[in-house]
């Protein structure tokens, strides 16, 4: 017994602090521990202190802490024997890691562990006592870190679904509005640079020539641009140390759609709160919210952004820009790709759009179409229709549509109601399928048989209530006419530009006979209107007559 009493034991103290397990009290702040510690030393003379270690900001419910790390690493070199804390919920939240380290690990190193205000020595342990109250208090401690991790991922949830920003940054183009942090304002200058960058894509050049405009013109880089604000900012995209643009900086801008006023939160989730690994959540569980702060970007031209991004955009001859109608251009007869192809004739070259099909594989008619007779056609055409929609969009404007959109919606909604009602009685039906069987009013094989009739009659009816509902939003939808204002802005065309065919045009059909047809964006959307128009004229007249 004296030899152990007159023991000096080799001590380090360890103080952890997590804003994620809710550890606000003053009592549990670095200071309030590290003191607490110091003054249990002083009163036992036999502990020699050898060090503190501190994980400030680290959460108890892993042991994956980079001074607890340490402390373990001198604990093994022999250089620690003791290990003070203040308490078991600062050791760790896990209460099968606390366990293993208490009963297993420290006994098995020699180590002796002290929780002061739980009241725990290894060296002076009442077996039986410990036995029940160590893991008890382990289970009350991960089970408030396990409560607390509920609660704030419920609040950031909440605040998600509420549009409220919670990211910790500003994407770039926008700032935190100083009087409400969950808000964002638009930053002039970066904005002024998203623009650029969505103009630029739109004429059709390159994400990778954009990066270079950007770097040749000085412009910092998002991350270069937050620290000379004095934001604490890094990002684990940047592998360079001075200022560079790259395609894939450009990409995310072009691809965010924050930027027409947009709030997608909520994409990456950790499994639990033991394991901080992120894994990515299917789209339809993310948080989308619209409308919550002021857009950089008109909604029609970041739509018309993400079709760029998506077509096949191969760079002309300059390695520029790409081709006027790059990826938009299709055989009328197979549907494949119509490509381009130069034939030289004496010291002139001459373009032509031939069938990828024919050309590859003969598999299609070796029709053909000359690049300037592609462009004056589709010019005449394109002018045309956007006369069309502009005629159709004043028309609207002096036509009482509304009434007429009402009554189709009422339809509908009629409709669905009737599906759903069909959907519940067959449900009700399939509830009562057991008791008949059970109660001998049918047999098994009626049961099966009535069981696979109610089902399909079921799935049928959700079909149908789904396929109503995505009429209803259609109809919905015809009140926004803002698509219109997209040809509206380009009624005094001259000339093709990228920009414009691939704002205004969907995809080119070129056919035998030189035969070329257009579909337009919002084509639908033009037949409905023209069908509502022709329908509240129709009406019209029908009233005067009376």
């Amino acid at each position: 017994m004296n030899k152990t009493q007159e023991q000096v034991w080799n001590t380090c103290g360890y103080v952890r602090l997590s804003h994620e397990d809710g550890d606000k009290e003053e009592s549990n702040s670095v200071t309030g521990q590290k003191d607490l510690i110091r003054d249990y030393l002083s009163r036992h003379p036999e502990l020699r202190e050898c060090g503190m270690k501190v994980d400030d900001g680290y959460t108890g419910s892993n042991f994956d802490r980079p001074a607890f790390q340490e402390m373990m690493a001198e604990v093994k070199a022999g250089k620690v024997n003791c290990i003070v804390v203040k308490d078991l919920s600062r050791f760790g939240r896990d209460h099968l890691g606390v366990g293993e380290y208490i009963e297993k690990i420290f006994p098995f190193m020699g180590v002796r562990f002290i929780a002061i205000n739980d009241n725990y020595d290894s060296l002076h342990s009442n077996v039986e006592s410990d036995e029940l109250i160590i893991p008890f208090k382990n289970l009350i401690n991960e089970a408030y870190c396990r409560d607390t991790s509920i609660k704030i991922r419920s609040q950031l949830e909440i605040k998600r679904q509420r549009g409220d920003f919670i990211g910790s940054f500003a994407v770039f183009g926008y700032r935190k509005d100083p009087e409400n942090r969950h808000h964002l304002l638009v930053d002039d200058y970066a904005a002024d640079v998203v623009r650029d960058i969505f103009k630029w894509k739109l004429e059709g050049i390159s994400a990778g020539d954009i990066a270079d405009r950007l770097t040749a013109s000085g412009i910092p880089t998002p991350m270069d641009y937050k620290r000379s604000l004095g934001m604490r900012y890094s990002t684990s995209f940047r592998v360079k140390e001075e200022s560079v643009w790259d395609a894939g900086m450009v990409l995310r801008i072009l691809k965010n759609p924050v930027y027409t006023g947009v709030l997608e939160q909520g994409r990456v989730t950790t499994p639990s709160y033991r394991v901080k690994r992120l894994v990515n959540k299917p789209r339809e569980e993310w948080a989308v919210v619209e409308n919550c702060h002021e857009a950089i970007i008109d909604r029609y031209d970041f739509e018309s952004v993400q079709k760029v991004l998506a077509l096949d955009t191969r760079t002309s001859v300059s390695g520029r820009a790409v081709e006027l109608f790059s990826g938009m251009v299709y055989c009328g007869e197979c549907g494949s790709a119509m490509v381009r192809k130069t034939v030289p004739s004496g010291k002139r070259k001459y373009v032509y759009y031939v069938c990828a099909a024919h050309k590859e594989h003969k598999t299609c008619s070796a029709h053909s179409l000359r690049d300037t007779a592609l462009d004056e056609i589709v010019l005449e055409a394109l002018k045309k229709h956007i006369r069309d929609v502009i005629d159709l969009a004043d028309l609207l404007e002096l036509t009482d549509t509304a009434q007429l959109q009402q009554a189709g919606v009422r339809k509908l909604q009629a409709r669905l109601d009737r599906k759903r009602e069909e959907i519940d009685r067959n449900q009700a039906l399939l509830g009562t399928l057991y008791e008949s069987l059970a109660d001998g009013l049918i047999d098994r094989d009626e049961y099966q048989d009535l069981k696979k009739t109610y089902s399909r009659r079921r799935s049928e009816a959700e079909a149908q209530a789904e396929a109503i509902q995505e009429e209803m939003s259609r109809e919905l939808e015809q009140e926004d006419r803002g698509w219109m204002e997209q040809f509206r802005k380009h009624r005094n065309i001259t000339e093709l530009e990228r920009s414009i065919i691939v704002t205004l045009v969907e995809r080119i059909l070129i056919f035998r006979g030189h035969r070329v047809e257009i579909i337009y964006r919002w084509h639908n959307e033009f037949r409905s209107q023209m069908d509502l128009l022709l329908q509240a004229q129709k009406l019209s007249s029908g009233k005067e007559a009376v």
